[in-house]
């Protein structure tokens, strides 16, 4: 954390805005919750619709207000006798009036309807930046890929490239033949291709964590091949991991907020039918002239109490009651079907991960096997044994073991990460542990 914020006020005093050090998961994942345009849209949202909370609670407080008028009054009279009066005068009237709920049941409710509805966005904008972490996480283990790729491919042109001469040397010999070299030749160009595949996938992969995290990342952090224990990752059960998700997930605790807000509404409704009162206060002031009074003045003060009861309402209260009803059914029913889909998620990313595990397991000593085989067939070869080609398929064969090792430590990696995010757990010191896995600096 100290790097990062070190950098942040390198950023701010020189304007930097490439990072050349080799960056860690942590670092990407920070810097796009930080600087991410579609997360500070969602926060932005989340604030505008946290608003409605100070807007209930405003509907309860008093509401003051002042009143001012001024009018130019011209005015012709006239009387039974034939007799006519012209008069012209300005007419005033000042007033401030203040109105106070003083019995309003479904304010309450509505102000409580409206807290639970923004605690239900603010789990969901949790959700959001846990979604942003994960596509910071996929971009950066597909670059973890190509970089594999990468050292795969760069292995496997030195080994063509000793065959080549090792088949140019038999050649000269005697003992080999030009298809060997053709096909070794063929291999060799294959791999540079596949090369500068590799390391434009590089390229776009880095690309892709650029647009997360607003920075020019040249480097990462790769995997650290000396570790190979997951032990770890298997230290929750299945039934841990469903039980977790099912109670701490965003999704599921922002669905049971919205069921509390629906329950609340329902009873909010049925308030409609109740009386309201009202305390109001005024203070008025006024002038004019009249037939009888001239330059009159009027000073007022009032108190009072208004009371108010529905009688009917054109049926529209027990429209809204059924319409509630009906909307708490629904959550409720969406509730469950999102436990469901949780649980069936949870245990296809975990039985995925204990997969992986397992196929890790393996092809460690399949990697030794095919090792061993590759090199009995390199000195068979040079024993006169075998040919050169034989050499090419156990290569081919040991790379191709390496690879698919190479990814089963990374998809476990990401199933646990992903296992984590469905129970809301995809906090710094998860993420830490993840990066306990790269190479350190």
């Amino acid at each position: 954390m100290i790097n990062f914020l070190r950098y942040i006020l390198v950023t701010f005093i020189y304007g930097v805005n490439t990072v050349s050090a080799d960056v860690d998961l942590l670092y990407c994942i920070e810097l796009a919750l930080q600087d991410n345009s579609e997360i500070k849209k969602a926060r932005a949202e989340f604030s505008a619709f946290k608003e409605l909370e100070d807007q209930s609670l405003a509907n309860l407080l008093p509401s003051v207000g002042l009143s001012i008028s001024r009018s130019k009054v011209n005015q012709d009279r006239s009387d039974g006798v034939g007799a006519t009066l012209n008069q012209e005068y300005l007419m005033e009237s000042d007033a401030i009036s203040l109105r106070q709920p003083v019995y309003r049941p479904k304010l309450f409710k509505d102000l409580q309807r409206t807290k639970k509805e923004v605690s239900s966005e603010e789990l969901l904008l949790s959700k959001k930046e846990d979604v942003l972490k994960m596509k910071v996480i996929e971009a950066y283990f597909r670059s973890l890929r190509a970089y594999a790729e990468e050292l795969l491919l760069e292995k496997r042109i030195t080994l063509l490239n000793e065959q080549k001469r090792a088949a140019t040397k038999s050649i000269e010999a005697g003992r080999g033949t030009v298809t060997e070299l053709a096909e070794i030749n063929a291999a060799r160009d294959k791999a540079f291709a596949d090369l500068i595949r590799a390391r434009q996938n590089i390229r776009l992969e880095l690309n892709e964590l650029q647009f997360y995290t607003g920075l020019k990342i040249k480097k990462i952090k790769k995997l650290n091949e000396n570790i190979n224990n997951f032990d770890v990752f298997k230290k929750n059960t299945i039934t841990m991991w469903e039980d977790d998700a099912v109670q701490n997930n965003y999704e599921l605790k922002s669905k049971k907020e919205k069921i509390s807000a629906a329950k609340i509404a329902l009873s909010s409704e049925k308030l409609n039918r109740f009386p309201t009162i009202d305390l109001n206060i005024q203070m008025a002031r006024g002038s004019s002239e009249s037939t009888f009074f001239v330059d009159s003045e009027t000073n007022s003060n009032s108190i009072g109490l208004t009371f108010f009861l529905p009688l009917y309402q054109g049926g529209s209260v027990n429209s809204k009651i059924r319409q509630s009803v009906s909307n708490l059914d629904a959550e409720v029913e969406g509730l469950k079907l999102q436990e469901e889909d949780l649980r069936k998620r949870v245990q296809k990313i975990y039985f995925g991960m204990l997969e992986s595990i397992e196929l890790h397991d393996a092809l460690k000593s399949a990697i030794t096997s095919a090792t061993i085989e590759l090199e009995a067939t390199k000195k068979s070869t040079a024993a006169g044994v075998r040919k050169q080609l034989d050499v090419l398929v156990s290569q081919q064969k040991a790379l191709s073991v390496e690879r698919e090792f190479v990814e089963a430590k990374l998809n476990i990696i990401v199933y646990w990460l992903n296992l984590n995010m469905l129970k809301s757990n995809l906090n710094r010191e998860t993420i830490k542990k993840v990066n306990t896995f790269l190479i350190p600096s």
